[in-house]
């Protein structure tokens, strides 16, 4: 059964317009095939398009899903009311007094940074910070029912709201001997399943964090929000006074010992002074402290201040001297290195800050800017541009001159480095004699008036220190303060109807064109005329569409018993209304168009793979021929499956024994029949259109001299390919193409078997009929490329079974089925014009 229903009728003269070939498939060079144009195809939008209206129940449905879907989580999905409140970070902590303190200055500048905003937004989710709320809200009592959403109706109906616990700090959490809060497993749990609950953003831009809390019970979600920022700033306090405390208490003690210390160093000062009197005048006054440094002033403290001055001057020179001596040194390796390499010794610093060598790469710089410019206005052969390439050539060996030049300069550069070095040597060396005599009584004291002056300055600094605790150690103020409080939550912000309603339907919107999407993208099929034309590079010279048994003679040849039942594969005979039937009348105006008469006699359809409609398509065409008034005849070319004398209904077409079957091709081929005695004329009514009241009294509309015959497959062969690739099968042709005026063979298809193959050199015309919405179109590629291996060009398509509903195909095509119908062409009866009177049309004119 043939697929029916499309409106896929084709202009032949627009079909043949993208042919260029002569119906000689022999004779025609090869075609460029695109065998990777499906992969370089743009999207085709109206393609999938009309894919989607075809499959929109799909759409429909996935959205209804969604719907539902969406439905179901609002039903089942509590409603969730957020509490918000705001805190402010500044960038330092207040404090009543200003201090220098390092460690003031480095928590200042943490706080003015972006991490300590993160940081903080981290503690506020801290499990010990919402265990410390569920402490100081008692949210712990009756099993934590309220917070779990338990008691909300208790809650609501009271009126009145737990106390909060304003308590001191002392009283809000019980510590550990090691000052670490502990908290029950039961505040731990609740405060794990707060976690979820609480989330703070920070704002961006801003040093502002919103802190936002649901819950079920707008009262808890707003009195949540509020315990979180509160208990985390009470924290935060809590935590600097103990630290205060701490170190306040370190202080102390380590303000006894550095006490002791400094009293020991000033009496070992003392001590040594009595016993060396001269220390001072040898360069110890300028080291004294205390009470010492207004009688160490003397004659030898400058003098020995710049003794020293002068040894520090000298040792920092030949430090200086040895560092240069060994940076030239390695560059002068690796000048050794490079050798002649203009660009490497670039490379090397001392020879690129030379004078020499930085004008004259200045120079080359111009000079190739000028040539540049020169290139923009003149060709390589003018005389301004030979004259500035061969003022860069000369500015290029300048700088090769300068280069090489910097090796022996740089190795006078060393030897002069090590002169200077060793001159310093010997001033430091005698320097440091001077030195020595002078201070070596004054060292001694010089490290007790250091050490001294050392436990002084800790002294001082810790007894500043502990002033400076004392007074910070009870302010209660911190970075961080509530300045917008959570209001009382009026709607839920979860589920949101709106938005989930949304959401499902387009889940279900993208879900449905999802999978039309891949269900068209995984479509290998052809399924439009503009498909098969772009993606095989053929014209489609016929779209078939599906077919349905409405024959308007079905009765006439029942009446009149012939020899073969009705059936829809002559729909050229039995519906010559239909779609089907122009589609093959088509077909014959485009064949008969492809070159001179002479170049298309044989004709040969065939298929990719089997059951795609050839030896349909070889019927109807073979009809549509011998209605125009041509001898045709068609040969039955599969020899493996042969389909005509079913089709045609022969009277032996039920025998299953080969001795009672009729001589067909094979008998012609091994050459024991000949066409005359084995081609089976088809009765003239049989091919030509009829009707029921003509056929009755015997008054048929034939054309002149049109008749049929069919050769039929015959008995089965045992080696089909070896017969059709010997002589016998040419001869056969050539001696059918002499009898008659066209020859149409029914082949076998080509990925199948090899017999179509064999068959191609001596045909004229090859057909490959393709199934639309079926056949993969790698497979008619791979028939075609065969063909073109063999040397053949299909002259064009024929799709079949053509969908007519409003899907894929429905822009494609532009046909007007019924177009004449009723108004005597093709139609079911003819009446002489005294019996019938013409209808006016649309516009009122008459028939």
């Amino acid at each position: 059964m043939l697929p029916a229903n499309s409106s896929a009728v084709i202009d032949p003269v627009h079909s043949i317009a993208g042919a260029t070939v002569s119906p000689n498939s022999e004779k025609t060079a090869l075609p460029h095939l695109p065998q990777h144009a499906e992969g370089l195809q743009r999207f085709d939008f109206r393609r999938f398009f009309h894919s989607l209206i075809e499959r929109i129940w799909i759409v429909a449905i996935c959205v209804l899903a969604g719907f539902f879907l969406a439905l179901g989580y609002l039903a089942r999905t509590p409603k969730l009311y957020m509490g918000h409140s705001v805190l402010e970070v500044e960038f330092q902590e207040p404090t009543v007094i200003a201090t220098d303190d390092p460690t003031a200055r480095m928590r200042s500048m943490f706080l003015a940074s972006q991490e300590a905003l993160r940081t903080i937004e981290q503690n506020l989710t801290n499990q010990t910070l919402l265990s410390r709320v569920v402490r100081a809200e008692g949210l712990a009592e009756n099993g934590g029912r309220a917070l779990l959403g338990q008691s909300v109706v208790s809650n609501k109906t009271s009126g009145k709201t737990p106390a909060r616990a304003d308590a001191s700090p002392a009283g809000t959490t019980s510590q550990s001997g090691s000052g670490v809060a502990t908290f029950t497993p039961m505040e731990e749990a609740l405060g794990r399943a707060m976690a979820g609950m609480v989330k703070p953003v920070i704002r961006r831009g801003t040093r502002l964090i919103d802190l936002y809390v649901t819950h079920r019970d707008p009262a808890m979600a707003q009195r949540l929000s509020e315990a979180v920022g509160r208990e985390y700033i009470r924290n935060s306090i809590e935590r600097r006074a103990s630290l205060s405390e701490e170190a306040l208490r370190y202080l102390l003690e380590e303000e006894e010992r550095l006490k002791a210390n400094l009293q020991k160093s000033e009496a070992a000062v003392a001590e040594y002074k009595a016993k060396h009197p001269d220390a001072l005048q040898l360069g110890g006054g300028t080291a004294a402290t205390g009470s010492q440094q207004g009688s160490g002033a003397g004659a030898g403290g400058p003098r020995g201040g710049l003794v020293e001055d002068k040894l520090q001057e000298l040792n920092n020179k030949l430090t200086a001297a040895k560092a240069d001596q060994l940076r030239l040194e390695g560059e002068l390796q690796q000048v050794e290195q490079a050798g002649d390499n203009i660009d490497a010794l670039l490379t090397i610093p001392s020879i690129s800050s030379a004078a020499m060598v930085t004008e004259a790469r200045r120079n080359v710089t111009q000079i190739e800017a000028g040539i540049t410019t020169y290139a923009l206005r003149y060709k390589d052969k003018h005389p301004r541009m030979m004259a500035a390439k061969a003022a860069l050539a000369e500015a290029k060996d300048k700088l090769r001159e300068a280069v090489l030049a910097q090796r022996p300069i740089l190795r006078n550069a060393i030897e002069q480095i090590k002169a200077t070095e060793t001159s310093l040597q010997e001033a430091l060396k005698d320097q440091q004699g001077v030195a020595v005599a002078l201070n070596r009584t004054a060292i001694g004291y010089q490290e007790l008036a250091r050490q001294a002056e050392t436990d002084r300055a800790l002294y001082e600094s810790v007894l500043r220190q502990i002033k400076e605790t004392s007074l910070t150690k009870d302010v209660k103020t911190n970075a961080v303060s509530v300045i917008e409080h959570s209001p009382l939550p009026q709607s839920p912000v979860s589920p949101r109807p709106t938005r989930a309603l949304a959401l499902g339907l387009l889940g279900g919107l993208a879900a449905g064109l999802a999978f039309v999407f891949g269900a068209d993208a995984l479509d290998r099929s052809i399924k439009t005329v503009d498909q098969a034309e772009s993606t095989l590079g053929l014209p489609v010279f016929a779209a078939v569409p599906e077919t349905t048994d409405e024959s308007p003679v079905s009765r006439l040849k029942r009446r009149t018993k012939r020899t073969f039942g009705s059936s829809n594969y002559r729909v050229v005979v039995e519906t010559p209304e239909s779609p089907a039937a122009e589609a093959f009348r088509n077909l014959r105006a485009a064949l008969s168009l492809l070159g001179p008469e002479a170049e298309r006699k044989v004709s040969l359809f065939t298929s990719a793979l089997p059951s795609e409609g050839k030896s349909f398509t070889s019927a109807n065409y073979s009809l549509a021929l011998a209605q125009q008034g041509y001898r045709v005849l068609l040969i039955d070319g599969d020899l493996r499956r042969p389909n005509m004398h079913k089709i045609f209904r022969f009277k032996d077409a039920g025998n299953n024994s080969e001795e009672d079957m009729a001589p067909g091709v094979t008998d012609c081929l091994v050459g024991e029949a000949n066409i005359a005695s084995a081609a089976r004329q088809i009765p003239a009514g049989e091919i030509q259109i009829v009707d029921e009241n003509i056929a009755v009294t015997g008054n048929i509309l034939t054309t002149t001299g049109g008749e049929l015959s069919v050769l039929a497959g015959g008995r089965r062969a045992p080696n089909p390919a070896e017969i059709l690739a010997g002589r016998f099968f040419g001869q056969l042709v050539a001696e059918a193409a002499r009898l008659y005026d066209r020859v149409v063979i029914d082949s076998a298809p080509i990925l199948a078997v090899s017999d179509t193959l064999l068959m191609m050199p001596h045909v004229q015309t090859v057909c490959i009929v393709v199934r639309t919405a079926k056949t993969p179109r790698p497979a008619v590629r791979r028939a075609i490329t065969l063909l073109a291996k063999s040397g053949i060009r299909p002259a064009g398509l024929v799709l079949n079974r053509l969908r007519r509903s409003r899907g894929v195909g429905y822009y494609y095509y532009y046909a007007s089925h019924g177009y004449g119908k009723e108004e005597g062409a093709y139609s079911r009866s003819y009446f002489r014009g005294s019996d019938r009177h013409p209808e006016p049309d649309h516009e009122g004119n008459g028939a």
